[in-house]
């Protein structure tokens, strides 16, 4: 556990400059087009951050670059102080997060067969990017063109794709996001109607599970919060004027959070958020810090709460110059974290169980641990990845001081003496 603290203490530690830089901050893609004549010309893009206390973006540095972007994916690394994004003319492109400056491009290229890649993220647990190399080829047998779906992942540094699925895990997906639960080594991507989980180390499906939508019709702009283990979404209806048929009158958003075993929504929202719309182009962030899910309107910056879905911040979107604000991500999500699910697994762990209790929640001064089975270790993580506490023991029960802590959300990881890992969170008031 000492060389896990250093371990911890030496990352946190190379990437503090760049968290100083990232206090209310977001960072994506600033997107300009230029007309020449009221001819579109040329568009071109940089590196920026979005303000989340007034919605101001802000170029990183001076250099932009003329392409295009791909909208099905974008990373950030803070391991190394990167933001990835694939552009026009199938290159990916490494952006440093301190200058903006373009410090790697190289072709996407597949070995095996020629695709896409798609989806992507990067996974803090074994800093990796992954995402869904896509094709299609047509069947001669059957007369038809079909697509491939397949988890991989890619060498930002080459360009290169390494396919993990053996077989295709799917013919399409929708463009409702993609996630990954770097605890348990699970990636997760929509095909519209059923969310699906591809085990990361094998490639093969997961859980295929229908998404429950009662009274809506797409979960959307979804992403995984690692700091209570939840996957969150947009939750949205479309309404239709019943004076003019099938005309678009309006819509509702709520913010929601899905059970990936079951396919359950729970709709966190009491009302519908701002505008009722988001804009496919800007992505999710999540805030760990004040648990904060993120999304743009195109025009508006909206935060609402993970623990109520109320709607907590909106600010009007303002450039110091730029047009479009995309493909947003957030630095301290899931920063730092340590696998559960490892390769050699003899059993999948299990996230929030019921049979592990900890009160009060929230506490003050002293929580109490109580299990139906016995466990052999407890942790206790800040969301920023520091463990602020370990015991080692053989019980069913344990009470653990807290007034040390300072307020805000933690991470109770407790080892079970039968291998498996519960993930809890508590709050310290």
């Amino acid at each position: 556990m000492k060389k896990l603290n250093f371990l911890l203490a030496l990352i946190l530690g190379m990437i503090s400059g760049v968290t100083a830089q990232t206090t209310n901050s977001l960072y994506g893609i600033v997107r300009k087009n230029y007309y020449t004549n009221q001819t579109f010309d040329s568009a071109t893009v940089q590196l920026g951050s979005i303000n989340t206390t007034n919605g101001f973006v802000s170029n990183i540095g001076n250099n932009t670059y003329q392409m295009g972007i791909n909208l099905t994916g974008a990373a950030l690394n803070p391991y190394d102080s990167t933001y990835i994004f694939i552009g026009s003319g199938g290159n990916i492109n490494t952006l440093h997060l301190g200058s903006g400056q373009m410090i790697n491009q190289a072709t996407v290229n597949n070995p095996v067969a020629i695709s896409y890649f798609d989806n992507f993220r990067f996974c803090n647990g074994d800093s990796t990017m992954y995402g869904l190399a896509r094709r299609n080829y047509f069947d001669s047998t059957l007369n038809i063109t079909v697509g491939q779906l397949l988890l991989a992942k890619i060498n930002t540094n080459t360009g290169t794709i390494t396919q993990i699925s053996p077989n295709s895990i799917g013919q399409s997906y929708a463009l409702a996001g993609s996630a990954i639960d770097p605890y348990q080594m699970i990636y997760y991507y929509s095909t519209g109607s059923n969310l699906v989980g591809v085990d990361m180390y094998s490639g093969t499906v997961y859980s295929n599970t229908p998404m429950q939508l009662p009274n809506y019709s797409n979960f959307d702009n979804f992403t995984y919060s690692c700091a209570d283990t939840a996957l969150y979404g947009l939750v949205r209806s479309n309404y239709y004027s019943t004076v003019v048929p099938f005309q678009l009158d309006s819509s509702t958003v709520r913010l929601g959070k899905i059970n990936p075993a079951t396919g359950a929504i729970t709709i966190l929202s009491p009302s519908s958020l701002f505008g009722g719309g988001y804009s496919l182009n800007a992505g999710s962030a999540i805030d760990p810090n004040t648990m904060t899910y993120y999304y743009s309107t195109g025009t508006y910056l909206v935060g609402a709460s993970l623990y109520n879905g109320q709607q907590n911040s909106i600010d009007s979107i303002q450039f110091a110059d730029g047009s479009y604000f995309d493909l947003m991500r957030n630095f301290d999500n899931c920063l730092a974290i340590n696998i559960i699910r490892t390769n050699n697994s003899t059993g999948v762990s299990e996230i929030n169980q019921d049979n592990i209790s900890i009160a009060p929640n929230p506490a003050i001064s002293e929580i109490s641990i109580k299990s139906e089975e016995m466990f052999s270790q407890i942790n206790i993580y800040s969301t920023q990845g520091n463990i602020v506490y370990t015991e080692q023991l053989n019980a069913n029960e344990s009470s653990i001081s807290i007034n040390e802590l300072n307020e805000g959300l933690y991470i109770v990881q407790i080892r079970l003496s039968n291998g498996k890992t519960i993930i809890k969170r508590i709050i310290k008031q």
